[in-house]
């Protein structure tokens, strides 16, 4: 990889580099055929391909995006002709009357430009004078998904019987990821950095599922927030891996101490080990994956204490074989991996309304929720869940719209659009194709800017049980600004000088939300559209909005729940007197201390002595 300074960016091999694919297609094959060769082979039960530097391009993770290597230099001229019929189509898309097939270069990146020109880039861009980023990115794909092919297709050439092949990649739910600024002590967090899944290749990744050579992810789970009082989400796409059948397997590397040494969420004490490594246990039981006890180097572990919890967790992973598991209806965050296309190709809008959203909103709201791409609306067996987030749905045509309306505009649904929703057709920016998608008229205003939201009119059902002066957003500017000009008005916009707009409202279509008191009166064409001009959405937020569409709320406080038909979880950094709500009645037994506890009237109360998370089986009476 070569920067557009000239330089070498590390040792970095570039996407379009034959010969560094090859040779490791050909290494991982004889690492495996050779493993296959000793006499200890049958023990193996599978392989993971740790994909050199784990699914993600180091040089984007350091915030350069474009490759100017000679190698992709060719690629790109070779994408460029194959793509347009001719040289003034090519000059017209890149709005660059001068351009050739034969001489056009890689683009430079105008994030990395001076900070008042920085400043006055719109988030969301359309066709023209952004078509070099969007041509740049599929190129990164169509390299990265040969790569990956060929890499998992010489791993399955040389296996000759039923192992499992992994790998370490596909992480989209972290769309956003600002990689280097976390794990890079000395680097300072970029006002506009590239967004890494797209810059890597990651994009249209269900077409990788289940390919030979690869049978599902083996990733770390997410390092952010992950310590006492932080949540367990997966690096990789694992609920939409789940959902089409693929295995998925999280490294629990809470890299505990003395060797951890404080990093990256480490446990502090035995309590804390405990209380972590619980929660994240809980959370790959709900969600159908597995984790592990992840050691990278020894010592990670070495006391009796942490031997007698991790004995007691392998006794119920044992157990878990035979639960029934099933999603319940609780909140589809729905992830589009080409959002970055319709945009400036910043990864922090989505680091906020993606990765945090996770962390600070959706895991404390009391309800379930799930993380899934939207090529997975398209499965038969899709959950219907009760809530579907969209938090960058930024590109709307005919096909995607058919999808919402057959799986998602209906059956009593909250469908939550966040602040870009439906901005591009894929060409321009407008108010039209936004129109279309989420119902409401729109204004839109063609400037960056901070957004927050106040909740204002509470006496909606949909907000009313929310306390006073709710207010949330941030300030990441970003734009064009879209502001809803119909439907019923929740909150107030506080953007710029427009502080009278609206940015929190709700438009009911047929009988609205929820499920009716006999929970089959809703239909096709029943749902209400709710659309946000900010991100993120406070935890009691999602709570209200999930019990205006008849979602079963579990725990009425912040709390990080946990759930499935058979398991519910808490996790909680505040001593007390808890209580889930159960959706049914159920024989409940104490997961951490194997023992039958009391259910009273559907309640479960029990106290908590933080650090702890509280884990239960949940069994039909």
């Amino acid at each position: 990889f070569i920067t557009e300074e000239g330089v070498t960016e590390g040792r970095s091999a570039s996407l379009a580099s034959a010969l560094f694919w090859g040779t490791m297609g050909r290494a991982s094959a004889a690492i495996i055929a050779w493993t296959e060769r000793q006499p200890w082979a049958d023990r193996v039960i599978g392989y993971t391909n740790f994909q050199v530097t784990e699914g993600t391009h180091i040089p984007v993770d350091r915030g350069f995006l474009f490759d100017h290597n000679p190698q992709m230099v060719a690629e790109w001229r070779r994408f460029l002709r194959a793509k347009y019929t001719s040289e003034e189509q090519l000059r017209a898309a890149h709005d660059n009357p001068s351009a050739t097939f034969a001489t056009i270069d890689v683009p430079r990146d105008r994030l990395r430009g001076l900070t008042p020109e920085v400043t006055d880039i719109l988030y969301w861009q359309p066709a023209v004078g952004n078509q070099s980023l969007r041509d740049y990115l599929e190129l990164q794909r169509d390299l990265w998904h040969c790569n990956f092919r060929h890499v998992s297709a010489a791993m399955d050439e040389v296996l000759q019987r039923k192992v499992i092949v992994l790998h370490d990649a596909l992480k989209l739910s972290q769309q956003g990821w600002n990689l280097g600024a976390f794990f890079d002590a000395d680097t300072s967090w970029s006002p506009a950095y590239p967004e890494v899944m797209a810059g890597s290749g990651h994009m249209n990744v269900v077409e990788l599922f289940d390919i030979p050579g690869c049978d599902g992810l083996m990733t770390p789970l997410d390092y952010q927030a992950r310590g006492i009082g932080g949540v367990c989400q997966t690096e990789g796409i694992a609920d939409s891996l789940v959902l089409r059948g693929g295995y998925y397997y999280g490294e629990m590397d809470q890299r505990t101490s003395p060797v951890g040494d404080g990093e990256f969420g480490t446990p502090r004490n035995q309590e804390e080990f405990a209380a972590v490594s619980w929660r994240n246990f809980a959370d790959a039981w709900t969600r159908g994956y597995n984790s592990y006890w992840f050691d990278i180097g020894g010592g990670y572990y070495d006391s009796a204490q942490f031997h007698q919890t991790i004995g007691r967790q392998v006794e119920v992973i044992k157990e878990s074989i035979s639960w029934h598991h099933e999603t319940v209806p609780g909140i589809a965050m729905i992830l589009d991996d080409t959002a970055v296309l319709e945009t400036n190709g910043a990864g922090n809008y989505m680091n906020d309304a993606i990765m945090w959203e996770q962390k600070l909103g959706l895991a404390r709201c009391g309800v379930p929720y799930r993380v899934y791409l939207f090529d997975d609306l398209e499965l038969d067996d899709f959950p219907d869940h009760r809530v579907f987030y969209f938090p960058n749905l930024f590109r709307v045509d005919d096909r995607r719209l058919a999808i919402l309306r057959e799986r998602v505009m209906c059956n009593g649904h909250v469908v939550i659009w966040g602040p870009g929703s439906g901005i591009s057709d894929g060409a321009n920016l407008s108010t039209t194709a936004s129109q279309q998608l989420t119902g409401f008229d729109m204004k839109l205003l063609e400037v960056n800017s901070q957004r927050r939201v106040a909740v204002t009119q509470y006496d909606h059902p949909a907000v009313s049980e929310l306390p006073p002066g709710l207010v949330y957003g941030g300030s990441l500017a970003y734009g064009p600004l879209l502001f809803p000009q119909d439907g019923e008005e929740l909150g107030l916009a506080w953007t710029k000088w427009m502080c009278n707009e609206v940015g929190l409202a709700i438009k009911e279509y047929g009988q609205g939300a929820g499920v009716g008191d006999t929970g089959q009166d809703r239909g096709s064409g029943d749902w209400a559209s709710v659309f946000t001009v900010a991100a993120q959405l406070p935890a009691e937020l999602w709570r209200s909005l999930a019990r205006h569409a008849g979602a079963h709320v579990y725990c009425e406080t912040n709390e990080v729940v946990m759930a499935d038909c058979s398991v519910v979880a808490l996790h909680s950094l505040k001593s007390g007197r808890k209580k889930l709500s159960l959706p049914g009645n159920y024989r409940v037994t104490d997961l951490v201390r194997g023992r039958q506890v009391e259910v009273t009237d559907g309640v479960l109360e029990f106290e908590l002595q933080a650090p702890e998370t509280a884990v239960f089986r949940l069994d039909e009476a």
